[in-house]
């Protein structure tokens, strides 16, 4: 009787336990039994709410919760303050209601990942990848494919690796960085603090067609004194290397195999690039979509030649030249993109450029800087866009440069000129300076 009184007198009064990092929930109505108040009852149903990059099992074994086991308000409590200290997460609250058997609690935590959480990789350790993952889900049971990158959460990883790595006698120091090797993803680094070796040479080795002389000078410029990683190594490969190769129609050439090995003479690292550089494919056929201009002036301006080798330097200068046209006419959101189509077995392939002009730009206002009020009508007449015509991004300086040459300004010593585009409504005003 005495349970069923206070069960109705819990009922009249509404109660409901609530706690959070912010603005409490309102209390709503519940048929709940005498244990709402906080007092330590079993954990009937224990679920997550917000969580994203981990698992609910993953909230829950942080916040050192259990279903079956006796909690009140101070248990919730410490669970969530677990929860905070973990640096896994901005926010965390919980809420708890009667059980329907009125037995115990059914129980929800609640929270807010940091927003900033980026994949984890690791480099030049002595441990593979998947012993490094393997340790950390036995250490940190919020250990995930992405984790904050805050700084008490790569402090602790870099603990845990460094705790790791001390079973294989390995006692230099790491250290774990937001870096990028592929703009503009994101990803944490956990490596050697030390710095990386600098490349002293890369070597070439079957490299086909091409001298690999050719390829050491292309290489040298950009790669020797920087810092070695494969990532960025293969990068420089595909912006310098692969060039040479596919103006020459091998546009299936690879680098299965980079190599690296301490420097004899000095302090770095000497590489060496295996290259496969495959068959020669030629051009089939030139596409255009996306313009008014005439497919037939377009492939005037392109200029590129069918059935011989595909030369994807000329490929390149083509979309250039087109840029050029449309920028020149008004278009100064132009996009031009190239797409391939590669006929394997015919080792042929065809090029289609997509070309998205965007809004028309106008000429709108000319203003002249410098000049005193005799000799600015005089070039403002020569101005040859009247306001509201397309106008040319290169003209600006291309009539400055008729001024200096018809010399027509005594004692000028310089001119420059600013180009303001409006792009609110697609217009362009334009100021001349003149130093005299």
């Amino acid at each position: 009787m005495r349970f069923q009184a206070l069960a109705i007198l819990v009922v009249m009064m509404g109660s409901l336990a609530v706690a959070q990092t912010h603005k409490p929930r309102k209390p709503t109505p519940t048929t709940a039994p005498e244990h709402v108040s906080g007092d330590p009852w079993p954990i009937e149903k224990l679920e997550v709410d917000g969580n994203k990059n981990y698992t609910a099992e993953q909230v829950v074994a942080a916040s050192g919760l259990r279903v079956g086991e006796v909690a009140g308000k101070d248990e919730f409590e410490a669970a969530r303050q677990r929860l905070l200290d973990s640096g896994a997460f901005d926010r965390a609250g919980y809420r708890f209601t009667p059980a329907e058997d009125g037995k115990g609690y059914n129980a929800t935590l609640e929270v807010v990942e940091m927003a900033q959480m980026y994949p984890l990789r690791f480099e030049d350790l002595p441990a593979t990848d998947a012993e490094l993952r393997d340790w950390l889900k036995q250490k940190d049971p919020l250990f995930a494919p992405k984790i904050p990158a805050t700084k008490p959460e790569l402090d602790r990883y870099v603990k845990l690796v460094e705790d790791f790595l001390s079973t294989r006698n390995y006692q230099e120091p790491v250290s774990a960085k937001v870096v990028s090797d592929n703009p503009p993803d994101l990803n944490i680094l956990i490596r050697p603090a030390k710095q990386r070796p600098a490349i002293v040479r890369v070597k070439f080795t079957d490299t086909g067609a091409l001298p690999s002389g050719m390829l050491q000078t292309a290489i040298y410029g950009v790669a020797v004194g920087t810092p070695y990683t494969e990532a960025q190594l293969r990068l420089l490969l595909e912006n310098t290397i692969r060039p040479l190769y596919e103006a020459r129609g091998m546009i299936h050439v690879t680098f299965p195999k980079v190599e690296t090995a301490p420097a004899k003479d000095v302090e770095g690292v000497d590489v060496t690039v295996e290259v496969q550089q495959g068959p020669v494919y030629k051009l089939e056929r030139v596409n255009f979509v996306g313009s008014d201009i005439t497919p037939k002036q377009l492939t005037k301006m392109a200029n590129l030649k069918l059935d011989q080798t595909a030369n994807f330097d000329e490929v390149k200068d083509a979309k250039e030249k087109i840029d050029q046209h449309l920028r020149h006419n008004g278009y100064l959101q132009e996009r031009v993109e190239i797409k391939r189509a590669v006929n394997d077995g015919a080792r042929t392939v065809d090029v289609t450029y997509l070309l998205t002009p965007g809004p028309l730009f106008t000429f709108h206002e000319l203003k002249i800087v410098g000049l005193d009020i005799e000799t600015e009508p005089a070039i403002r007449k020569m101005w040859g866009i009247g306001p509201g015509k397309p106008f040319s991004v290169d003209y600006p300086e291309h009539f400055l440069q008729r001024i200096k040459e018809m010399d027509l300004l005594e004692n000028l010593k310089s001119t420059r000129q600013e180009t303001n585009v409006n792009p609110k409504d697609y217009t362009v005003d334009v100021t001349l300076y003149f130093n005299k």
